[in-house]
Order: structure tokens, then C-alpha cells, then sequence
């Protein structure tokens, strides 16, 4: 079944979605035939140059001791995530800083990188610092920021209109995922693939949406999901698994 299409520039203009309520999935590659069923008519998908699905690179940055995973895994409420991002149908490559908002949302912060380097320059940890500031959250620990993992994927992103007329939420749908570590981390460049699952997020508002509703009907709750807690997790046996160690018992059992 061939689903309908949507611009960039339509997207962005609809739900560009910075801030936003995030609830992630977990669902075997064999259900999105069903996914995409269920959401016929009311699902759009991003095209670029013909394409609709993209490969996607991303490089995530934390202290020595892993200070961002330790905080995210025990749930602490002033916490971060930094990472670069390339897009690589396009060349483009950001910055970018995830931050906990008000009532569940999260909040990202972004700038466009002019280097696909995964050390980041002195211009960019200060942007870091001073954007960790502006968000209220204690900033020293950006300037010790080092390459942790590197995650890549294909993602198909969907923009989702609702039968009761709410606002368009988005849809991101990601399978093929390779975690690894990268050359300077302890045991060195190890590497583990997830090809069976496809990790869904759902981005709209506090209320849930056609999206959460049609996962719902399919079986499915929101998961404490997290592409560089799970990796980390799995490739870091000298680190606690935290609240993702029911998330790896599912993933390296299948």
C-alpha cells in the first residue's frame, strides 16, 4: 500500500515540534506492514528528492564517566543529552541538545555544524555550555564532553492528522540499528545491531494522538526506549544497565 506524501517545507511549517511530548516504542519489523495499514489515510510521509526513507548517523557525546547515561538511567530530573547528527542523503550536519521541559515535554536545541568531525569544537562546547545555562541545568560538565557512542539508521518520518481534528503530530519509525563504540572507549570499536525491531516515536502534545492511539490498538505501550542507553548497555559491561536492563533482556533474547 503506497502512502501519501509530505514536503519538508510542509512539515517543518505544520509540526516543526522543538518542544514536544516524546513516547517511544518498541515493535518487531514484521508489524510495520500492519502500522502502516492501520494508519492509511491519515499518514503522510516525508519525501526528499523521491526518497522516504533516510540514512541517519548519529554521534553521542558524555563526560568520562558517563555522567548523561548515569543520570538518564536513575531518572534524574535535570538532565541532558548531547549528540551531532548527520543526514546523510544531504551532507547536513547539527548539534544538537536535548533537555527536560515542563510536564514530560522535551526540549531540543540545535545548531548547524560545518565539520562531520566527531570531536566537537571549542565554539561548539561553549554553545553547549551557555545553552545548558539557559535550560537551567548545571553546565560544567559540557566542556568534558567526549564521542560515547555512534548509532546508525534508516528513518522514515511520518506526519499524522488526526480523525478528531487536533493538531498534526509526527511519527518517526527507525530500523537497521547499529550501535558501536567508538576506537578510544574501553574494549575499543565493538559494535551490535538490532535488525529485527523498528524503534517508533510518537512527537505531539501532552495528550496522546492517532498515533498513540493506533499503537495502543496494536498491542503496544510507551517504553522507556533510548537508542544510547540501550547501547551503552549492551556494549559497556563495566557500567550499570539501570532502567534499560529489561530493555536489553528483550532486545539480546530475540
Amino acid at each position: 500500500m503506497t502512502v501519501a506524501t509530505i514536503s519538508l517545507t510542509e512539515l517543518i511549517a505544520d509540526s516543526a515540534l522543538l518542544t514536544r511530548v516524546d513516547r517511544k516504542y518498541l515493535l518487531p519489523v514484521s508489524q510495520l506492514p500492519e502500522l502502516q495499514d492501520r494508519l492509511y489515510g491519515s499518514a503522510r510521509a516525508l519525501e526528499i528528492d523521491g526518497l522516504t526513507w533516510f540514512s541517519y548517523r548519529s554521534c553521542y557525546h558524555d563526560t568520562p564517566g558517563l555522567g548523561c547515561y548515569l543520570a538518564a538511567g536513575r531518572r534524574r530530573r535535570r538532565r541532558f543529552k548531547a549528540r551531532t547528527r548527520e543526514y546523510l542523503h544531504s551532507s547536513q550536519s547539527w548539534l544538537e541538545v536535548k533537555t527536560r521541559g515542563p510536564r514530560g515535554s522535551t526540549v531540543k536545541d540545535r545548531i548547524e555544524r560545518r565539520s562531520n568531525s566527531d570531536e566537537l569544537s571549542l565554539a561548539e562546547l561553549s554553545w553547549l555550555t551557555r545553552t545548558l545555562t539557559d535550560r537551567h541545568i548545571d553546565s560544567p560538565a559540557a566542556v568534558t564532553l567526549i564521542p560515547s557512542l555512534i548509532t546508525s539508521y534508516q528513518r522514515r518520518t511520518l506526519q499524522i492528522t488526526s480523525r478528531d481534528h487536533e493538531p498534526p503530530t509526527r511519527m518517526t519509525i527507525d530500523v537497521g540499528l547499529a550501535c558501536k563504540l567508538p576506537p578510544e572507549a574501553p574494549g575499543g570499536s565493538l559494535i551490535v545491531q538490532f535488525d529485527q525491531y523498528a524503534f517508533v516515536e510518537t512527537k505531539g502534545g501532552p495528550r496522546p494522538s492517532e498515533a498513540d492511539r493506533t499503537l495502543w490498538a496494536m498491542g503496544y505501550r510507551p517504553q522507556g526506549l533510548s537508542k544510547y542507553g540501550l547501547g551503552v548497555a549492551t556494549l559497556r559491561p563495566d557500567v550499570p544497565a539501570l532502567k534499560w536492563h529489561h530493555l536489553l533482556d528483550v532486545c539480546l533474547a530475540a
